[in-house]
């Protein structure tokens, strides 16, 4: 898996977890709705920290919090 279907994920399952949609995270961290359908759609090749940052905030949750997930396994991701 590479690592902005990572992002993608860990960021859906969150949102769930959060009972948080897609609108209050767009409103709550100042994203627009375009950069979060990048995100989303993993058009995106590489997410900014200051993105990162931002959905962290949102969420409520550190950044070590965000990246403790499975999904960031070293052995998993297809890092080029």
């Amino acid at each position: 898996m590479n690592l902005n279907r990572a992002f993608a994920l860990r960021l859906s399952n969150l949102l769930l977890e959060k009972k948080m949609s897609k609108y209050k995270l767009e409103k709550e961290t100042g994203l627009t709705h375009s950069a979060l359908r990048y995100i989303f759609n993993e058009v995106n090749t590489d997410v900014k920290f200051s993105t990162i940052v931002k959905v962290c905030n949102a969420l409520n949750i550190s950044i070590a919090e965000f990246f403790s997930d499975d999904l960031f396994d070293l052995n998993n991701l297809d890092i080029d």
